[in-house]
């Protein structure tokens, strides 16, 4: 296998340091958001608090451009995996698993990525996998894994029966084979532990999501954002791929009552890829002739965190989540949010101040937008109180307790 290393500055070798490994071979540069800027961010909190240890980047050829930044790092080094039939490989185990045996997909997926296997191994003391599972269930170094959610188990009508299949035997045996899995919240260690009996409470470590305080404390040019997109000066704003789970009809429901009942159309900002709720949330709004709900699409980072700035309030209304990087975005930029009343949002509001809902209950988030959206102190009370709390969600806090993790697992 051809491999290209690049970017690492001379070690203080008067102590010994452990060498992480960081598989992104499965971070995917065209899809902006989730697993993307949780492994970025993270990797920028390991530069601040990487406490000496050598933290080695696995790459393709066709994400490398995405972890440029560290190629002059001190303590990195960004390793590009050139296997030219790396494509092919993965189409071959993903054509294994139409045989519906977990046994079978592990030999076929750990012969085919043997090389890899061997690079990542022999630079590394403790692999971590950001992505939500392995790309080997055979590595000889100790693993951790972040497997961000189980949706599938909770909502399999979200899936096509073989992206169910995939999930199925994948997540299973990520699960069964990782070293430890971090959970991004108690409900979601919880969650694993119901559902994967081989796992017990000491492999799983709870570790919070992370967020970049800075980059949405700051925005760039947040004046010029309703001016470019043509938006009203006072707005609802959900950041949020148009996924079935994301339940944007219920926020649609509720401000369709708000008109009738009310006569008030509050304007409400959509942001986001058109994945498969597109069309039932798109048709929606087409339907009921809510001329006042905005879908930009996908639109830049620096226009994201302008418009969590301008908004009035920032929705995260999921029926299913680990945890809720909008919400913390949202707190950061000093903006109110509305959350779903889920178990892992609950966790985020024993923290930061949050306006909860039922997730399917339209009419009492009707009336929840309704009082709020004429309530502008307790808005900015709840936004003052965010920006004090949301210190302790920095992505540094969060690379300090994988750095503790890594470390336990080597002392052991």
């Amino acid at each position: 296998m051809d491999t290209v290393s690049a970017g690492t500055r001379p070690l203080d070798n008067s102590k010994a340091s452990i060498g992480v490994g960081i598989n992104c071979l499965d971070v995917d540069p065209s899809f902006v958001g989730g697993v993307t800027t949780y492994t970025l961010g993270l990797l920028e909190g390991f530069a601040s608090a990487g406490n000496g240890c050598r933290f080695h980047i696995f790459v393709t050829s066709g994400n490398q451009h995405l972890f440029e930044q560290f190629r002059n790092r001190d303590h990195f080094n960004v390793h590009v995996l050139g296997d030219r039939l790396l494509s092919l490989k993965a189409n071959v185990c993903r054509a294994a698993l139409l045989s519906c045996s977990s046994r079978f997909f592990k030999f076929a997926n750990d012969l085919a990525f043997e090389e890899i296997r061997e690079s990542m191994d022999a630079e590394s003391d403790v692999l971590y996998t950001p992505s939500p599972v392995l790309r080997c269930f055979n590595n000889r170094k100790p693993t951790v894994l972040t497997m961000h959610d189980i949706q599938h188990v909770h909502h399999p009508e979200f899936f096509s029966w073989p992206r169910r299949l995939s999930r199925n035997i994948t997540y299973g045996l990520s699960a069964r084979h990782a070293s430890y899995l971090q959970a991004n919240s108690q409900y979601t260690k919880q969650d694993f532990l119901a559902h994967f009996p081989e796992l017990s409470p000491e492999r799983i470590e709870v570790i919070p999501v992370g967020v970049n305080i800075e980059k949405f404390a700051t925005p760039d040019a947040t004046d010029d954002v309703c001016k470019r997109y043509n938006l009203p000066e006072r707005f609802l704003f959900y950041p949020a791929q148009l996924w079935p789970h994301k339940n944007h009809i219920t926020v649609l429901r509720a401000l369709k009552q708000i008109e009738s009942k009310n006569g008030l159309k509050i304007p409400l900002v959509l942001t986001g890829g058109a994945y498969s709720a597109a069309s039932k949330v798109l048709g929606f709004v087409g339907d009921q002739a809510m001329g006042y709900v905005r879908y930009l699409g996908k639109v830049p980072s620096q226009d994201v965190v302008g418009l969590y700035h301008k908004a009035a309030f920032v929705f995260a209304a999921g029926l299913y989540e680990s945890s809720s990087a909008p919400t913390l975005e949202a707190a950061s930029a000093g903006t109110p949010v509305i959350a779903s009343r889920i178990p892992p949002f609950e966790e985020l509001g024993q923290v930061l101040q949050l306006n909860m809902f039922d997730p399917l209950d339209a009419d009492g988030l009707a009336r929840l937008i309704f009082d709020l959206w004429n309530d502008e102190r307790t808005a900015s009370a709840q936004a003052e109180i965010n920006r004090r709390q949301i210190a302790c969600y920095s992505f540094e806090n969060t690379a300090r307790k994988y750095v503790q993790l890594f470390e336990r697992i080597i002392n052991t």
